[in-house]
C-alpha cells in the first residue's frame, strides 16, 4: 500500500526498491560466482565455457534484482528494472576498473549495458505483474 502512496505523490523512481533489488543482484552474483568456481573446481568442466556462464550467472541476477526491485515498488517496473541494470553495470565496471586492473573496452561495455538493459525492463516488467 505505501508504494502506491509513493506513486500518487509523484515519485518517480523508488530508490530504496532499486537498492534492494542491486543488493540482491549482487548477491546471486557473488553466490553464483562462488558456486560456479566450486562446480569448475570439483567436476571436469572445461574452463572453456567460463566467459558464457558467467555472462549468463551476470545478466539473470540482473534479470532477478530487477524483479525484486520492482515488485517491491508494484509500479513503473520498466524504470526500476533498468535503473537496477545501469546499476549492475556500473558496480561491474568499476570492480573490473579498480580492483582487478583491467581496462574495458568501449564497445564491451556497450554491448554489455544494453544486454543488461533489456533483462533489466524485461524483469522489471515481470515484477510488476508479480506484485499485484
Amino acid at each position: 500500500m505505501a508504494a502506491m502512496r509513493e506513486q500518487k505523490t509523484g515519485a518517480l523512481l523508488n530508490t530504496s526498491a532499486v537498492l534492494k533489488g542491486l543488493t540482491a543482484a549482487l548477491v546471486i552474483t557473488v553466490t553464483g560466482c562462488a558456486l560456479m568456481g566450486t562446480v569448475y573446481h570439483l567436476t571436469s568442466l572445461s574452463e572453456e565455457s567460463l566467459p558464457q556462464t558467467s555472462a549468463s550467472l551476470f545478466y539473470l541476477s540482473i534479470f532477478a534484482g530487477s524483479i525484486v526491485a520492482s515488485r517491491e515498488a508494484a509500479y513503473k517496473g520498466l524504470l526500476h528494472g533498468i535503473m537496477v541494470a545501469l546499476m549492475c553495470v556500473l558496480v561491474s565496471w568499476l570492480v573490473a576498473k579498480f580492483f582487478m586492473g583491467h581496462g574495458v573496452s568501449f564497445i564491451y561495455t556497450i554491448q554489455k549495458a544494453l544486454i543488461s538493459i533489456v533483462s533489466g525492463a524485461i524483469g522489471g516488467i515481470l515484477g510488476v505483474g508479480l506484485s499485484r
